[in-house]
């Protein structure tokens, strides 16, 4: 079992990938424990370059143990699978985790090489509509303005790979919609692979090309979405895809309530 960066071939992921797609990221046999309790049971996963996928599970299921393995944050997970991940990882996280005694331009280009790194960061700024703020304060910042700093210092590497640990789950339901959006267009620009780890089933819907639901150690779902970039709650897929991810989440849903459905153990 080994961790290791850098291209990934066919050979390494020991499958061809059949739609030609570049793969980013793999894991392979991932198994993660924390004192009796197994949290990932020999979980395969590949994210393919531009592919978004989200991951739904209740708390306590694995999904940001996954993320952490993926970025190089679980200094324990030698020996547990394999792991193939580029050279060029960059991680959100839910909160924006800007140095409060650094400006904005400063933030975004943090230990970035280059004599270039400055007009690179102000580029990418202006993509995340915050041209002219880099010389604001964090503190001068509202919360959503915060994880657009966040976006930018993590696009600003170009990164192969894309890791989102809730990223919009401090914000309020407007800036939420706002970020979809903005992220929506920075994958396009980009094309990163994403893994965005969430609780939300309709952000799930709404930003993935691909959705997995894990459970008891392993995926229980893993749904292909066909809805296009542009996607409404009134779509009939939408709709169906929604519940048949909350069905794999234990959730029954009726049109006045959603009911949990007991399970012997959470995770």
């Amino acid at each position: 079992m080994a961790t290791s960066t850098g291209e990934l071939t066919a050979a390494t992921l020991d499958r061809p990938d059949t739609d030609g797609a570049e793969s980013v990221a793999a894991v392979r046999g991932l198994t993660r424990a924390f004192g009796e309790k197994t949290v990932l049971d020999s979980v395969d996963l590949t994210i393919h370059r531009g592919e978004f996928v989200a991951l739904l599970g209740r708390s306590g299921s694995g999904k940001s143990t996954l993320l952490r393995a993926l970025a190089g944050l679980d200094y324990d997970v030698e020996g547990a699978g394999d792991l193939y991940v580029p050279a060029d990882v960059s991680v959100v996280f839910q909160d924006s985790r800007l140095l409060p005694w650094r400006r904005v331009l400063p933030n975004v280009v943090l230990g970035l090489p280059g004599s270039d790194a400055r007009a690179r960061g102000r580029t990418v700024l202006a993509d995340v509509g915050l041209a002219g703020r880099e010389n604001a304060w964090p503190v001068e910042l509202s919360g959503g303005e915060q994880q657009r700093v966040a976006l930018a210092r993590s696009l600003v590497r170009g990164p192969a790979l894309l890791l989102a640990d809730e990223p919009f789950g401090a914000l309020d339901a407007l800036t939420r919609i706002k970020m979809h959006t903005l992220l929506q267009e920075l994958c396009a620009k980009y094309r990163p692979g994403v893994l965005l780890v969430t609780h939300d089933v309709d952000e799930a819907v709404t930003l993935a090309d691909r959705v997995l639901v894990l459970d008891s150690g392993g995926f229980v779902a893993d749904r292909q979405l066909d809805l296009g970039p542009v996607r409404t709650h009134r779509d009939p897929r939408f709709v169906e895809h929604r519940e048949a991810l909350l069905a794999a989440l234990g959730v029954e849903h009726t049109p006045d309530r959603l009911t949990e459905t007991p399970k012997e153990v959470d995770r």
